[in-house]
C-alpha cells in the first residue's frame, strides 16, 4: 500500500484525504435564538419585577435562552452553584458587619493621600465633575455600578455554551475571591470614603450612586436575596466591584484575546466609577486586583491538582454544541 503524501509507482504525489470540517458552533440561527431569548428574560423579568436585576433573578433571565437552545437542563446543573454561592457571600457579609461592626478609617485614607501627595481622588473627581445634580454622566455610571452582579454571569453563560472548563474555572474564582472578601470583611471592617466624610475625616462629599437612584424614574422592588440578605453598610476592603470587574477581562482574555482586550475598558470605567461615588479609595481597588489575582491563580491551582476538583479540567463536549435547536446557519 502506498502511503498518503508519498510517491506512486508514476512518481505522482498522492494527497491525504480531507476530514470532514466540523460543524462552526456560533452559526447564525443560535445566535438569533440566544439574542432572542435573553431578550424576552429580560424583558419579562423587567416588566415583573423592575429594572433592579440581582443575582436570583439573573439566574431566571439566562434560563431563558438556555430553555430556547435546548440546554436548560445544564444551565441549571452548572449555574446554580454559583447563585448559591453568591447568596451564601451576601450573608457571610452582614454576618462579618455583626461581629466586627466597628470600621477602620485611617489606614487605607491615610495611603490614598500618601500616593496622591495629599490629595483625595474623591474630593478630585466630584469637584470637577459634580454639579449638586444628578448628570447624564452619572446616570450612565449608575448603571455601570449596578451592572457588577450582571456582567460577570453574562459573560460566564457565553463561556459555559463554548467552554466549560474554563467556566468551571471562572465560577470557581468568583466564588472563591467572594468568600475571600467576607472574611476580610470580618478581620478588616473599612469605611468607605463616605463614611469619613460623615464623621469628618474628610471633606462633605456626596454618595452619588443614591442621588443617581433617587432621581431615576425607574422604581424596582425587592429581589428574594435581598430581602434575606443581612445588611453591612461598609464592607469597602477589598472592592469586590474591582475584583469581579477585574475578573471580567481576565476571563474575557482567556475566552478570546481579542475580546478580551476590548472589555479590559470594563474595570477601568468600573474603577473610576467606585471612587468617584465615594464608594472606595484607590487603595480598595488595589486589593480587590489582588484578592481577584490570587482567586483565579487559586482555582486553576485547585483544578490542576489530583483530586475531586481535577475532574473540571475536562474536556467536555461544548453545550452550544448539544443545543437541540439552530444547529444550521441558514
Amino acid at each position: 500500500m502506498v502511503p498518503p503524501d508519498s510517491p506512486n509507482a508514476s512518481g505522482a504525489i498522492r494527497a491525504a484525504p480531507l476530514l470532514p470540517a466540523e460543524p462552526p458552533l456560533w452559526t447564525r440561527n443560535r445566535i438569533a435564538l440566544l439574542i432572542v431569548g435573553y431578550l424576552v428574560g429580560l424583558g419579562g423579568m423587567i416588566l415583573i419585577k423592575g429594572i433592579y436585576l440581582s443575582p436570583d433573578r439573573y439566574f431566571v433571565i439566562l434560563l431563558v435562552p438556555a430553555l430556547v437552545l435546548g440546554v436548560g437542563k445544564g444551565y441549571v446543573r452548572d449555574f446554580l452553584p454559583l447563585i448559591i454561592g453568591i447568596f451564601i457571600y451576601e450573608e457571610l457579609r452582614g454576618v462579618a458587619h455583626i461581629l466586627n461592626p466597628e470600621p477602620y478609617y485611617m489606614p487605607h485614607l491615610k495611603f490614598d493621600e500618601i500616593i496622591f501627595f495629599g490629595n483625595n481622588l474623591t474630593i478630585v473627581l466630584q469637584d470637577l465633575l459634580w454639579t449638586g445634580q444628578v448628570m447624564w454622566y452619572d446616570q450612565v455610571l449608575g448603571l455601570l455600578n449596578r451592572a457588577h452582579f450582571i456582567v460577570p454571569p453574562t459573560l460566564m453563560f457565553l463561556i459555559w455554551l463554548e467552554n466549560r472548563a474554563l467556566y468551571y474555572r471562572a465560577l470557581l474564582t468568583i466564588v472563591g475571591c467572594s468568600m475571600l472578601g467576607a472574611v476580610i470583611f470580618l478581620i478588616y471592617p473599612a469605611a468607605p470614603p463616605w463614611a469619613a466624610a460623615q464623621i469628618g475625616l474628610l471633606p462633605e462629599m456626596t454618595k452619588i450612586g443614591y442621588a443617581q437612584a433617587d432621581a431615576s424614574p425607574i422604581t424596582a422592588s425587592k429581589s428574594l436575596i435581598e430581602s434575606l440578605m443581612l445588611p453591612n453598610p461598609y464592607a469597602a476592603v477589598p472592592s469586590l466591584h474591582t475584583a469581579y470587574s477585574t475578573l471580567v477581562a481576565l476571563f474575557a482574555l482567556r475566552w478570546h484575546r481579542r475580546f478580551g482586550y476590548v472589555m479590559c475598558i470594563y474595570p477601568l470605567a468600573m474603577y473610576f466609577c467606585i471612587v468617584y461615588f465615594a464608594d472606595h479609595y484607590v487603595s480598595d481597588i488595589l486589593v480587590g486586583i489582588a484578592v481577584a489575582l490570587f482567586a483565579w491563580w487559586a482555582a486553576g491551582r485547585l483544578i490542576a491538582r489530583p483530586g475531586r476538583l481535577h475532574r473540571l479540567a475536562g474536556p467536555f463536549p461544548p453545550p452550544i454544541a448539544r443545543a437541540r435547536f439552530g444547529s444550521t446557519t441558514t
